[in-house]
């Protein structure tokens, strides 16, 4: 386990790499307790949404929504050419963002968030933060069968979440259709609903990990669902996400993230240039060579098939031949990315440290 740490939130302006390495340190007492009036204060209103530090993005249809700090959550109807921003109950840094349709989806964050929008993003509903996510790992913890090996983790670590207070993020979130979602974080900290939201459950104790390491990705690639994690571990679930245990071990090194490739392999990448494929659904991986030493920080693919990857100095990576190698394009975003997601025209939505940017196809169609 990571060192408790008292940084606080401005420090934690940088990409998913170095983000990654504050959100697994558990706070004390003393900034729980100050980041409660978080969880209760609507969002800061920003002049110029478009151009704050953001951490996420998600497509409502043909709507762009994206979503980063204090809450921060804008959309745009006119590809990025105006943004607004939406109403938000919290003002926590938001991590992660997904639609299961252009109305129906789900924003997660710190301090256990989980908000909900019914209106394709315009306005946002806190279904759950972490007190309750406290309240329900202790009653998973006490309901585990004592004769288990995990009993004693999952007690452990639940008697932790209580001790140092709400302050645990989620990092990803995948919606499954418009009443199932799953989200995952810190400290294998997972929750799973089927009914909208309305009842959400603590499926921590459903993910086979002793060590409760940090959960950074998730993603359905076929029939099964794969979640990449600290240490290089990836999960996968073959019953729709009831259940998930490890696959072979790809590497030693966080992952930040998961993503399908077009012949149905699965591409896991993140700290220093680690990028692994494999086509047998995990069982084995061969290196791929991204020709970086920056952290891999997102991943997308594209409607023509293609792999693009984002790194954490900006640089842009794609692949034509399903993730076995990959070209350096010339195109840089000047600015620490954070998340990709295609417009339905083909054009690419790229967030970061410094905002949105638009990337037009043009830039990836022109690249060998």
């Amino acid at each position: 386990m990571m060192e408790r740490s008292c940084g606080r939130k401005r420090k934690q302006r940088a990409v998913r790499s170095v983000l990654a390495l504050l959100v697994l340190m558990i706070a004390p007492m003393a900034r729980a307790q100050t980041d409660l009036v978080d969880l209760n204060s609507p969002a800061i209103k920003i002049t110029a949404p478009a151009h704050d530090f953001l951490d996420a993005a998600a497509m409502a249809g043909r709507r762009i929504v994206v979503a980063g700090e204090h809450g921060l959550i804008a959309y745009s109807d006119d590809d990025g050419v105006t943004w607004h921003q939406s109403q938000v109950p919290v003002s926590v840094l938001l991590t992660s963002m997904a639609f299961a349709n252009p109305k129906d989806g789900w924003a997660v964050g710190h301090m256990g968030v989980i908000l909900h929008t019914s209106d394709g993003g315009a306005t946002w509903q806190k279904q759950i933060d972490g007190l309750d996510v406290e309240k329900e790992d202790l009653t998973a913890a006490a309901a585990v069968n004592t004769s288990l090996p995990t009993a004693a983790l999952a007690m452990r670590r639940a008697t932790m979440f209580q001790k140092n207070g709400p302050d645990r993020p989620f990092l990803a979130v995948l919606a499954q259709s418009h009443r199932r979602a799953i989200v995952v974080g810190a400290y294998r900290m997972a929750m799973r609903t089927n009914d909208g939201g309305k009842v959400w459950d603590d499926m921590s104790l459903d993910i086979l990990d002793r060590l409760s390491h940090n959960l950074y990705g998730i993603a359905a690639i076929g029939s099964k669902i794969y979640i990449s994690a600290e240490t290089g571990i990836v999960f996968h679930s073959a019953n729709g996400g009831a259940t998930f245990s490890e696959v072979t071990q790809p590497v030693n090194a966080t992952l930040f993230g998961v993503t399908p490739t077009a012949d149905g392999s699965i591409l896991v990448y993140g700290v220093a240039g680690a990028a692994f494929l494999s086509h047998d659904e995990g069982k084995t991986w061969n290196r791929v060579n991204i020709n970086t030493s920056s952290d891999i920080t997102a991943g997308l693919l594209l409607k023509s098939g293609a792999i693009l990857l984002a790194s954490g100095t900006g640089s842009l990576y794609l692949s034509r031949d399903n993730g076995q190698r990959f070209k350096s394009l010339s195109q840089i975003v000047p600015m620490l990315l954070t998340d990709l997601v295609q417009m339905p025209d083909g054009d690419v939505v790229v967030t970061g440290s410094r905002g949105v940017k638009i990337l037009p196809k043009s830039d990836f169609s022109k690249a060998k």
